[in-house]
């Protein structure tokens, strides 16, 4: 591989395909596109291989504890909510209005909190997918509010994963 690469590896799991995606300074993202991005980067399965064993066993169902990966860099608050984020027990949610009480925000910041957790790039990582509505009703996943979509089918499942009840 040639220096200055993006290098992916797509993990197939019960949501569908999940890429974990290293810049060339080896700044981490993800998504749950099988199309990375950038344009060009080279599919490697040996990529961050203690990562990807943990990834793997995530989607197995496992309990998983993502402690070796920090927290992306982003807008002060935005890596304040990812942190608390992190912070939410696998099985147990919060909404976003308890999040934001926890960022030191009134809970009217709920939204922003959900901005926040739209730019997570690094989701399942930092586990938005934790973070719920209001009364434990499930809202919004990597921008979408639609009940019907992929991306709370998505959300849907990590939590059954994770055997999730929200609080």
């Amino acid at each position: 591989m040639a220096v200055g690469e993006s290098r992916y590896r797509i993990f197939e799991t019960p949501a569908g395909a999940f890429t974990l995606i290293a810049d060339p300074a080896g700044a981490l993202s993800a998504s749950w596109d099988d199309v990375p991005a950038p344009n060009g980067a080279v599919r490697d399965q040996n990529l961050m291989p203690q990562l990807s064993k943990q990834l793997e066993h995530y989607f197995l169902g496992e309990p998983v504890e993502f402690e070796n990966v920090a927290t992306p860099p982003g807008p002060a608050f935005h890596h304040h909510c990812w942190a608390l984020c992190r912070a939410i027990p696998r099985g147990e949610t919060r909404s976003y209005g308890e999040l934001a009480k926890l960022a030191g925000s009134s809970t009217g910041a709920a939204r922003a909190v959900g901005q926040a957790m739209r730019r997570n790039p690094l989701p399942v990582i930092v586990p938005c997918h934790r973070v719920v509505a209001a009364g434990g009703r499930l809202y919004g996943y990597s921008g979408s509010v639609d009940p019907a979509g992929r991306e709370l089918g998505i959300k849907r499942s990590l939590l059954g994963l994770e055997r999730a009840t929200p609080r």
